[in-house]
């Protein structure tokens, strides 16, 4: 069937914002531990508990997995990468709202993340133009369940903000009236 997900080096780390050592001395550290260093496995696991590390060094698997479906459908036209990933950001905001919850910023990122592998999928097969029927029902089968998931995860953001819909509940006299209203952020 399709390309297996490439397997991707480690990439060189960005010096997060507090980090005393020199970049260099932090990545070589990084790729000591790698190659199986214990002492160096200890370095970095006491820069891991530093919040907001564990995203800097590829921690963030959802982030990865869609840095690696960009890079499989960019391929080496980096142009298109970069078009891709500001799509991706801007879609990230706009369903984000001015203040997520971080149930909701999961969920975007699950948006974001079945949104770009369905329509990857649907441009990987349009680009075909003669393919065994097999291949045909395998892309036919992966859009369909692709499509599913991306519903699904539309719904689930939806639900998570519905639930976080302030009720208010007004008793005037012998009456009572429940009003739901849009919440602050949304």
């Amino acid at each position: 069937m399709p390309d297996a997900a490439p397997k991707t080096a480690p990439a060189a780390v960005a010096k997060p914002t507090g980090w005393d050592r020199p970049l260099a001395e932090i990545n070589a550290t990084i790729r000591k531990a790698e190659a199986g260093n214990a002492a160096a496995l200890d370095e970095v696991k006491a820069l891991l508990a530093r919040t907001g590390t564990a995203d800097i060094l590829n921690g963030n698997v959802a982030r990865e997995a869609l840095r690696t479906l960009v890079a499989k459908h960019a391929g080496k036209n980096p142009v298109v990468r970069e078009a891709v990933t500001r799509k991706l950001d801007e879609m990230r905001t706009e369903l984000s709202g001015p203040s997520p919850s971080p149930l909701e910023k999961l969920l975007v990122e699950r948006v974001l993340a079945t949104w770009l592998h369905l329509h990857y999928l649907e441009a990987q097969y349009a680009c075909r133009d003669s393919i065994p029927l097999t291949l045909a029902t395998y892309y036919e089968r992966s859009i369909t369940s692709a499509q599913k998931r991306y519903v699904g995860a539309i719904k689930g953001l939806a639900d998570v903000r519905k639930l976080a819909l302030p009720v208010l509940q007004v008793n005037i006299a012998r009456k009572q009236v429940n009003v739901a209203g849009a919440s602050a952020a949304g």
